[in-house]
């Protein structure tokens, strides 16, 4: 008996490219929504601050309200975060640059120690409320990170930015709280 040499081959199951796709986009989507896309509601310019308190990294006490009467910026972060890895030199050279403002950091959803690193990374120079909880997060309606306020000297949200930013939107959106 002759053995035969071409066998076809069994019809192998393919994935429709459709399908792959549509599994990528969702995977990034879900990706970017836990960190460092717009993904919803945040405080929006013209209202008024939400109260912030809490404790910074160094143990001190901190409450946005000692600070009425001046613009403050604020940045929602977490050191697992990469666009707020991203952003964080560009955010300290902002802040370099406008010692008239005072800024103020909120790590959430972090581990301490991580937060510490971050912080002593950077450099950063102004004070980082530790929010493990995400309740001042909360509270901000920060649902997405890095996100980053501006408030005028009256307590009132002018501008704001979720996602990464550079050095030129932090200052365009300094503008309208000054």
């Amino acid at each position: 008996m002759e053995r035969e040499y071409w066998q076809p081959r069994p019809a192998r199951r393919r994935v429709p490219a459709a399908l792959l796709s549509f599994v990528a986009v969702l995977t990034v989507a879900v990706a970017l929504t836990a960190c460092g896309s717009p993904s919803g509601s945040t405080a929006s310019g013209g209202d008024r601050a939400a109260p912030l308190t809490g404790t910074t990294l160094t143990g001190a006490t901190y409450d946005l309200a000692a600070h009425s009467g001046k613009p403050v910026v604020i940045n929602f972060f977490a050191s697992w975060c990469p666009p707020c890895n991203m952003e964080a030199p560009d955010l300290v050279a902002f802040a370099k640059a406008h010692p008239d403002v005072q800024f103020v950091g909120v790590d959430v959803n972090d581990k301490q120690a991580d937060a510490t690193a971050f912080v002593a990374r950077y450099r950063l120079p102004y004070p980082v409320v530790y929010d493990p909880g995400g309740a001042v997060g909360g509270l901000w309606k920060v649902d997405a990170i890095p996100a980053t306020f501006f408030i005028d000297a009256g307590g009132v949200v002018r501008d704001h930015v979720v996602g990464a930013a550079d050095r030129a939107t932090f200052e365009s959106k300094l503008k309208s709280a000054l």
